[in-house]
C-alpha cells in the first residue's frame, strides 16, 4: 500500500477494452509491434510520484492499493480515463486555415493545436474540415495491465529520479547533489552540457519546486553552475 509522495516505478500496457487495441506501453518491443512507437521516447518502467496528478485518474487511484512487485490488470472507465465524449468539441473549420498552417488534412490525422490540446480530423469534404477536440480516447474504457518494479525511499535517490526525468538520463549522471542535513540544505551542480540547453532556467526552478514540494519541503535548495576556464574551452 502507498501514500501521497511515494515513488515508485511502473511499467503498463494500456488497451481500448472494446477493440484490444495497445495504446501506450513503457515497453519498447511491445511500441513497436503495435506500430506505436515514438522514437523521441525513454521507453522503460515510469517515475510515479504518487499525488502529483500526471497520471489519468482511475490509474493514479488503482496504484495507491498496489504493493512493490504486485502485478495487477485494471478496467478504468471513460469518467476516470479521457472523460466521455462532448459533441460541442466537434468543430468545423475552413480547409484553407488549415493549409495555411502548413497542415495536410487527411482523414485520422491527429494534430497538436496551438494550445498544446489535440485533435482529430475526421473528414474533409467541399472545402472544409470536421476537427474532433476531444481527447482521442475520450469514451473508452481501457484496461492496463501494470505492475509496480520499484520503490524509492532515500532522499538522494528521490532528487536524482527527478533530475533524470527533467532532464534525461543522458544528462543524469554529470549532476552532483550533496546533501546536509545538519543546514537542512541540497546543493546541485549542472553539468556544464546543460549550460546553453534551452529553458534551463524554467527546469531549474522547477526541479527545485518538485524537491520542496516531494522531498525535503523544509530544506534549501541550492542549483549551481560553476565556470572556470576550462569552461569556455573548445577542447
Amino acid at each position: 500500500m502507498f501514500k501521497n509522495n511515494d515513488f515508485i516505478y511502473i511499467e503498463y500496457t494500456a488497451k481500448i477494452k472494446d477493440t484490444g487495441e495497445i495504446v501506450d506501453t513503457t515497453n519498447e518491443e511491445e511500441a513497436k509491434k503495435a506500430n506505436i512507437y515514438d522514437e523521441t521516447r525513454n521507453y522503460g518502467p515510469r517515475l510515479v510520484i504518487l499525488g502529483e496528478n500526471r497520471l489519468i485518474k482511475g490509474l493514479e487511484e488503482a496504484l495507491y492499493n498496489f504493493n512493490l512487485n504486485e502485478e495487477k490488470t485494471i478496467e478504468i472507465p471513460p469518467e476516470k480515463a479521457y472523460g466521455e465524449r462532448d459533441n460541442s468539441k466537434i468543430k468545423i473549420v475552413p480547409l484553407g486555415e488549415l493549409r495555411r498552417q502548413g497542415i495536410t488534412a487527411v482523414p485520422n490525422r491527429v494534430l497538436r493545436l496551438s494550445d498544446g490540446s489535440l485533435a482529430v480530423i475526421r473528414s474533409v469534404s467541399g472545402g472544409r474540415v470536421v476537427l474532433d477536440l476531444n481527447h482521442p480516447l475520450a469514451g473508452r474504457t481501457l484496461v492496463y495491465n501494470v505492475k509496480v518494479v520499484k520503490v524509492l525511499d532515500n532522499a538522494k535517490d528521490k532528487i536524482m529520479a527527478l533530475i533524470e526525468r527533467r532532464f534525461s538520463s543522458k544528462y543524469a549522471n554529470g549532476f552532483n547533489v550533496e546533501l546536509d542535513d545538519g543546514k537542512k540544505s541540497v546543493k546541485i551542480t549542472i553539468p556544464k552540457d546543460l549550460y546553453l540547453v534551452e529553458d534551463l532556467q524554467i527546469n531549474v526552478y522547477s526541479l527545485a519546486y518538485e524537491i520542496i514540494n516531494y522531498v525535503l519541503s523544509d530544506y534549501t535548495v541550492e542549483i549551481l553552475q560553476q565556470y572556470n576556464k576550462s569552461t569556455f574551452s573548445s577542447s
